[in-house]
């Protein structure tokens, strides 16, 4: 059965803040410590702001979700409503890029091409609005995704403010 996508709704939000936790459970093992996965829980997450926004897709296969993720005008690079340090403020497509947001795969439909599918709308969407480059905050264990869809590591960080040090690297892709 082919993927469907959608745009996310506030009804969705237990479904994909489940898809969330077990992506973050389950896809993190092998890249970050037990520790570091609690403490990531701290930086990611449902950021509610992408759904009012417009800029969140469901992706489905038949009536299951098989991946959530979107894109975002505003200046945020990652985190979820929980997060510290959130920045709402619009982006200048003539300037700034598109931030490519809160991606997640459920763990039964990894390496089926749901996060490729989501680049994809993420990309042609913020084209649409004027942006010519892309950026994200990628975890260690999307980062080879990314760097096939033609994502550029620009810089490598540490977020420790769930306890643990978590390891990301900051991405961009000239659209």
């Amino acid at each position: 059965m082919p993927f469907t996508h959608r745009s996310a709704t506030r009804k969705d939000i237990p479904a994909l803040t489940a898809i969330m936790n077990a992506s973050i459970a389950e896809l993190q093992r092998g890249f970050l410590t037990a520790a570091q996965i609690t403490s990531s829980k701290t930086v990611m997450g449902i950021d509610t702001q992408l759904i009012e926004d417009g800029t969140y897709f469901v992706v489905e296969e038949g009536h299951e979700i098989a991946g959530c993720g979107g894109w975002s005008r505003r200046a945020t690079l990652y985190g979820g409503d929980h997060t510290p340090g959130r920045e709402p403020s619009l982006l200048d497509p003539a300037r700034d890029p598109a931030r490519v947001r809160a991606m997640y795969t459920n763990p039964a439909f990894t390496r089926r091409g749901v996060g490729r599918l989501i680049l994809d709308l993420c990309e042609r969407a913020a084209a649409a609005e004027g942006f010519t480059t892309l950026e994200l905050m990628g975890t260690l264990s999307g980062e080879p995704l990314y760097s096939a869809y033609g994502f550029e590591p620009v810089e490598r960080i540490t977020d420790d403010r769930g306890g643990a040090p978590v390891h990301l690297v900051r991405m961009r892709k000239s659209i």
